[in-house]
């Protein structure tokens, strides 16, 4: 496997990550509306926001141009799952039929 395509993998992870870092910083209670951008959690996620696209611009020298937001399509699947794990969130049945249409676009695109 072509090492790009780790790259867009990395960023695809980072970009989750940080999301969740996000919605972390953003469910706490603050005190001024400065504090509410400007906290370790948020810092730290627009930073790692950054990092992904970074690796996506990257990723574009060795990956085809319609094969990078395939693969970054995985985010819309690895979101829902760290926030089960990190929020409880449930999986609701569009959440899962969601995820599945994604799952089968992936799949589609890679049979072609």
């Amino acid at each position: 496997m072509n090492m790009y395509y780790w790259v867009v993998i990395l960023g695809v992870v980072v970009a989750a990550f940080s999301q969740i870092l996000l919605k972390k910083g953003a469910m706490r209670p603050h005190i001024s509306f400065i504090r509410d951008y400007l906290n370790a959690p948020v810092i730290i996620g627009y930073i790692m926001m950054a990092a992904s696209v970074v690796c996506s611009m990257i990723a574009y020298r060795g990956v085809d141009y319609m094969t990078v937001p395939v693969l970054e399509a995985i985010g819309f699947i690895l979101v829902p799952i760290l926030s089960f794990f990190f929020f409880k969130e449930k999986f609701t049945k569009n959440k899962v039929l969601g995820i599945l249409l994604i799952c089968v676009g992936i799949a589609v695109y890679y049979m072609l």
